[in-house]
């Protein structure tokens, strides 16, 4: 029962990073401009994160940072991809290698170390009164980093603007059919630019978590696929926030099983492969099957002046 109530609260953490770049993922790839660069936006986010919080010497202002950060690597590829119209994987792997590079440099940098930065303040758990106290339950969500608590509400908050808003109706026809909403007079330019930031403030609380939240510094590509894993879960869950987030909760699942089996099993290189291993299977049985993905995604257009 012990291992069964770990294993569930290490979920729970592991997803959330994840989940969080997979709901940026999901308003990006509805505004028809593809989430390839998640990765490189959730690693600059993770940076910036340590970066707040050791010249602030404040957590929160460090997770700012970290937003601040991931928004402006974002609206420098939208810059590419949307006001230039360039290829969109093309420019997203480059963002990804930029952040890599950026980030390794300017580590050496600030504190003149290679691969790790100093010790930073972190953002504290939160307990839930009586919650806490509860078997099993208050084990599992009795005690959490605040941006575990706060993945709900935003949870519910993109469901609600994607499905149940004018916005996310105009946003949803503009990664279907881009010539449309322009016909009526709406620029597609504005809304690709608006779910751009949308997506780095929510890849940069998924950045500061892994730096901040799950630990007190950064390390040199830190992301370790993370952002891919978003990506997969985006296209797990048919570029839906909830189904994205049941993506995110399987790939945090897999990651809190292979944590776990490292004390039972000799070989620990093979039992780390699993969440990696995961993410392979589920964009082999999901790629093919585009339903849900919207029709514009990743093709470039170019608005008439």
């Amino acid at each position: 029962m012990d291992d069964i109530v770990a294993v569930l609260n290490s979920t729970l953490r592991l997803t959330t990073p994840i989940a969080y770049v997979t709901l940026g993922a999901v308003v990006l790839e509805k505004s028809g401009v593809n989430a390839m660069a998640m990765e490189g936006t959730m690693l600059v986010g993770a940076f910036g994160a340590v970066v707040g919080s050791w010249f602030t010497g404040s957590a929160w202002l460090g997770v700012l940072t970290g937003i601040l950060f991931a928004v402006l690597i974002s609206l420098v590829r939208s810059f590419l991809c949307v006001s230039h119209q360039a290829d969109q994987t093309v420019s997203g792997v480059g963002i990804n290698i930029l952040a890599s590079g950026m980030t390794a440099m300017l580590l050496k940098v600030i504190w003149n170390m290679d691969g790790k930065s100093d010790v930073v303040t972190a953002l504290s758990d939160w307990s839930i009164p009586f919650v806490e106290n509860i078997p099993v339950v208050g084990e599992i969500i009795g005690k959490q980093n605040p941006l575990v608590y706060l993945l709900f509400p935003v949870l519910i908050g993109c469901c609600l603007l994607l499905g149940h808003t004018p916005f996310g109706l105009r946003l949803a026809a503009v990664g279907e059919h881009p010539e449309v909403l322009s016909s009526l007079g709406l620029s597609v330019y504005r809304y690709r630019y608006i779910a751009t930031i949308l997506s780095g403030i929510l890849a940069g609380i998924g950045g500061a978590y892994l730096s901040i939240g799950q630990l007190s510094f950064f390390t040199q590509d830190m992301a370790s696929g993370r952002g891919f894993m978003a990506l997969a879960a985006c296209i797990f869950g048919r570029w839906t926030a909830l189904g994205g987030f049941l993506g995110a909760l399987l790939f945090g699942f897999a990651e809190a099983v292979q944590i776990r089996l490292q004390s039972w099993v000799q070989y620990t290189q093979f039992i780390r492969m699993i969440p990696y291993a995961v993410t392979i299977l589920v964009l082999c049985g999901f790629v093919r099957k585009r339903s849900g993905a919207p029709a514009a995604s990743g093709k470039p257009y170019q608005e008439q002046q």
